[in-house]
């Protein structure tokens, strides 16, 4: 038996053409009128910030609020702009979620046939022959933690939760035994929204005062909220033999998680990580083998370092495997207008 834990971001809320995007968030919160006019000057100067800086760190809109940190004397200000912006990113996924009507059997069918085998979708029938050679999937486990508040998951597997038994497309029995929504659900609870910890915010009069720690230091939250998620999800870490990743370019904002994920695979030898990276601009027409494996050797580089593994990056070929721009999963379209408007 093994244990396999998936990770899902917002890059599989995107594949399947749902406009979640901070970019998009950014577009439909711009429109809004805010009544209080000291709110509504904090927002403008947020956007105007968020448009007007270069700055990598300003893409992501989670580090992009902890450095906006800097700009407020007042603490209650800043919680009611963060309370603003919190709610307002609530509202607008669940009017996403509610434009999204159900999936069609194609599209459930194949999110299964690849939840199953993931690994199918390396680039190299090398890597593939490897994975397969150091990883036995006689029996799976499958545990999936979910950075995102949809349940587009829980949509596209319907009842298949749970079902040890169902092998339309497995070989073997594979179980999904559970979903955990790390960040929170929508219309469930509040949704933690923010940074990793407290480094991350940028107004350093802010780092002594413990309630605006528990609104944006994501980890603090779920703590405080007494649910014992956190504790869950790490036990699943702690238990899996394969991680496969999705849809998350490895952020800082949850460095948390990357470092318990990292813990794992450096306690044991025959832990594996599967990530699947995204390439915003594409990749070359025909590329060749060895210029598949320049691109993943840059990304395993970047894996090393964000999950603090040691050595040199040639010693992690058969147990952290790379697939870029791959077409898993399935991709679904929906009209932005219809959302939103």
């Amino acid at each position: 038996m093994i244990n396999c834990v998936y990770i899902f971001g917002n890059g599989f809320d995107l594949r399947m053409g749902m406009p979640t995007s901070y970019s998009d968030f950014l577009k439909y919160y711009e429109k809004l009128k805010v009544s209080n006019n000291s709110i509504a000057s904090s927002k403008q100067m947020f956007l105007s910030k968020v448009k007007e800086e270069r700055g990598e760190h300003w893409k992501d809109l989670e580090i992009a609020l902890g450095l906006f940190t800097k700009e407020f004397s007042d603490k209650q200000l800043f919680k009611a702009f963060y309370r603003d912006v919190n709610i307002e990113l609530r509202n607008y996924l669940t009017l996403v979620e509610k434009n999204i009507s159900s999936f069609s059997d194609n599209a459930r069918d194949k999110f299964w046939k690849d939840l199953v085998r993931p690994e199918y979708y390396l680039h190299l029938d090398s890597e593939r022959s490897h994975f397969n050679e150091y990883v036995s999937k006689k029996e799976v486990n499958a545990d999936i933690i979910s950075f995102n508040y949809t349940k587009t998951i829980e949509s596209l597997l319907g009842d298949r939760i749970g079902k040890k038994d169902y092998k339309r497309f497995a070989i073997n029995p594979f179980n999904i035994r559970s979903i955990k929504h790390i960040h929170g659900l929508l219309n469930k609870s509040n949704i933690l929204f923010g940074v990793n910890d407290i480094s991350q915010i940028a107004n350093i009069d802010f780092h002594d005062d413990e309630s605006i720690q528990d609104l944006i230091i994501k980890p603090k939250a779920n703590f405080e909220f007494g649910t014992p998620i956190n504790k869950e999800c790490e036990s699943l870490i702690q238990d899996a033999n394969v991680f496969y990743i999705y849809g998350t370019s490895l952020g800082p904002t949850d460095q948390y998680w990357w470092d318990w994920i990292g813990a794992r695979f450096r306690a044991t030898s025959n832990s594996v990580i599967v990530y699947f990276d995204y390439k915003r601009q594409g990749l070359e027409d025909r590329m060749l083998d060895i210029e598949y494996i320049s691109l993943e050797r840059d990304v395993r580089k970047r894996i090393m370092e964000t999950m603090k593994l040691p050595g040199v990056e040639i010693d992690y070929r058969n147990r952290i495997y790379v697939a870029c721009n791959r077409e898993i999963f399935p991709k679904e379209i929906y009209p932005l207008e219809s959302m939103t408007s």
